[in-house]
């Protein structure tokens, strides 16, 4: 019987006795209520787990997600190929509590709210694949933030990897989640055409980090590229070109690790020679900051992206200014890569008034409040040769004789705007690569100007063969159009105060002038120490078309020191009337050196190779130039330098001194 009908039996039967229920097999025994059966083990363990699990559930239920149409990412849609071209975001962004996002969501700063732990997932598989163990090998990083930084580098990163002198790598450390492959593609590179190595340098969730979570990163991205490339040489694009934080992560950590970081201060394209130079080469280029570097980094950094540092010395002419305010003008034009020369203008006993007004009003650098650097000397009267020598080598002295270098030019030279890009490109190929240190101790400077007459005895003058040659050597000075090195600068120091001293006498027997008397008188000394050294000028045999300088005939002086006045020395008649006889010929007017390059091999030749003359135009080999130049200085040192014998030591030379060509009496 069921529990609800015993418990409620009819009234019939309320009188009678309990035995008449009593149950007849014992099932009845003892209250209804202790029939329950108390649950499982197992049942009960499981209800009291999911309890729990419902408790965690509606504790930690997040609070603060976007609707769902804001949340989807149709990169999950498709699958990505390669881990190189994997996106930094792969994963779903965490929750941030909403008191740390801005307010302003909808801004563009307001989207860059994560700050979480930084980490790199795909930069330690590509470094492990390409790691370099020398800690001085030709390895050259690219690095770049945003995409049109990436698009501007490319074309100069692929052409340097395909000269094959460096090792080339391209970072990407940027908030943009386009994947690398993509980035490829869009730029029509192929792997086959461009043989570099990528890197991802992103962070994961990088599209919506904050500034500085993303300047950590990309100065930890930095850190892991030292440790496994030992990079020489980072390129980059500095802001407002690129994001400042990626800048001034560069910036700071490129410093701090002792790499050279070369700051492109214009477009890549236009600076496509950097292709052409190894890593040694690049390496002198280097930021150098100015002064104290006081002003804040909020406001710009100024920085020399070069440290080899030239300097122009300009001669005035006597009482005439067209020429030299016409110069003027056209260096206020050119392009210097973001690192002005200094500029010093020597002005004669009688400077020309407007040539004074002019120069007042002259800034240097251009759009600065700096000015030009002049110099007028108080002797009444007017120089003699010596003296004129000794001032135009004054003129100059290197802080740092291996990287600073002095341009001489002459009032009548026209320049061309891409001179200084020329002129960085010639002295860091053939003075500082790898290939060429050795070979350019005998290298006295570089000149802008092909000759079209010998300054010797005014012949017409023809370069040399082979014609397709793009320089020669000569050993001859210029003074028209010409960069001087500094240790051979402070070389010529040395010389002329030892030389000066060793002819005091006055029955010394005068020397042969050499140079015609067209030319400033320092031409003479200068060419005394190139054929006691074997020293030569390198010489652009390409410009007989286009050049990078051309010298003008009108208006032209000669040098202040051969013109008439003391009456002890009675003028001569070829001296009035002096002509310099040059021939015009037009210069490149573009800014950078992109058609230049076309006129150039692809591999410049090594400067052993090159054609080499004497000063008297014979063909020389090296070996001829080395016997002439031992010759001709043992003769020196018995003539000129005091000597009573004409051996010269067997010891290694010292380059800032001429010391050894001289027997000097204290």
């Amino acid at each position: 019987m069921l529990l609800f009908r015993r418990v409620f039996i009819s009234d019939e039967e309320l009188g009678k006795k309990d035995d008449d229920h009593r149950p007849v097999d014992g099932r009845g025994k003892g209250p209804a209520l202790l029939k329950w059966r108390f649950p499982r083990r197992r049942r009960l363990l499981f209800g009291i787990i999911g309890a729990y699990l419902l408790f965690v559930f509606f504790k930690n239920m997040p609070t603060d997600l976007q609707p769902a149409i804001a949340r989807y990412d149709p990169r999950f849609s498709r699958p990505q190929k390669g881990s190189q071209a994997l996106s930094p975001n792969q994963s779903s962004i965490p929750s941030q509590p909403e008191d740390t996002r801005r307010e302003d969501t909808g801004s563009e700063m307001g989207k860059y709210y994560y700050d979480g732990e930084i980490r790199h997932p795909w930069l330690l598989k590509s470094l492990y694949s390409v790691r370099v163990l020398d800690e001085h090998g030709r390895v050259v990083l690219f690095a770049a933030s945003n995409l049109q930084s990436v698009s501007d580098l490319l074309p100069l990163a692929c052409e340097m990897a395909r000269q094959g002198m460096n090792r080339i790598h391209f970072a990407v450390m940027g908030r943009d989640d386009l994947s690398i492959e993509d980035m490829q593609q869009l730029n029509s590179i192929r792997d086959d055409d461009c043989p570099m190595n990528w890197h991802d340098g992103r962070p994961s969730h990088a599209p919506y980090s904050t500034d500085p979570r993303m300047e950590k990163s990309v100065a930890s991205a930095l850190d892991y590229i030292k440790a496994f490339l030992h990079p020489q040489v980072i390129i980059a694009h500095s802001s407002p070109r690129e994001d400042f934080f990626f800048w001034k992560a560069v910036n700071t950590r490129t410093h701090d690790m002792n790499t050279v970081l070369i700051d492109l201060p214009s477009s890549a394209r236009d600076l496509m020679w950097l292709s052409k130079l190894d890593s040694n080469s690049l390496k002198c280029t280097t930021p150098q900051p100015i002064g104290d570097l006081t002003i804040p980094l909020a406001d710009g950094l100024i920085l020399d992206w070069n440290k080899v540092h030239i300097e122009i010395v300009i001669r005035a002419p006597s009482e005439s200014s067209g020429s030299l305010i016409r110069l003027l003008k056209l260096l206020e034009r050119a392009d210097y890569l973001g690192s002005m020369p200094s500029l010093t203008v020597e002005l004669p006993l009688h400077p020309d008034p407007l040539l004074h007004r002019f120069l007042q009003k002259t800034r240097w650098p251009p759009l600065t409040t700096g000015a030009v650097t002049l110099r007028h000397y108080v002797q009444p009267r007017r120089l003699t040769p010596v003296e004129s020598t000794i001032r135009t080598v004054e003129s100059f002295y290197p802080a740092d004789p291996s990287t600073c270098h002095v341009l001489i030019l002459s009032p009548q030279a026209e320049l061309s705007p891409s001179f200084f890009h020329y002129l960085k490109y010639i002295v860091l190929r053939y003075k500082y690569s790898t290939f060429a240190m050795k070979e350019s101790a005998q290298l006295l400077g570089v000149s802008l100007e092909l000759p079209s007459s010998y300054p010797t005895d005014d012949k017409p003058f023809s370069k040399p063969s082979p014609s397709d040659a793009p320089f020669f050597r000569w050993q001859i000075p210029n003074s028209n159009a010409a960069l001087y090195f500094g240790d051979k600068w402070v070389e010529m120091h040395s010389f002329l105060s030892n030389y000066l001293v060793a002819r005091r006498s006055p029955s010394d027997v005068a020397r042969e002038k050499i140079i015609s008397k067209k030319f400033p008188a320092f031409m003479e000394y200068v060419l005394e120490l190139m054929r006691v050294r074997g020293y030569y000028i390198l010489y652009p045999s390409f410009s007989d078309t286009n050049g990078l300088a051309s010298v003008h005939n009108e208006l032209y002086q000669p040098p202040e020191e051969f013109t008439l006045v003391d009456s002890a020395e009675p003028p001569q008649a070829e001296d009035q009337n002096l002509e310099l006889g040059s021939i015009e010929r037009p210069v490149f007017q573009a800014s950078t050196l992109t058609a230049l390059l076309h006129k150039l091999p692809m591999v410049l030749p090594d400067i052993s190779s090159l054609p080499l003359l004497s000063c008297n135009g014979e063909r020389l080999d090296g070996q001829m130039s080395a016997h002439e130049a031992r010759e001709y200085a043992r003769n020196f040192r018995t003539t000129v330098g005091g000597c009573e014998t004409d051996v010269i030591g067997d010891g290694e030379i010292d380059q800032l001194n001429a010391d050894d060509l001289f027997c000097l009496k204290a």
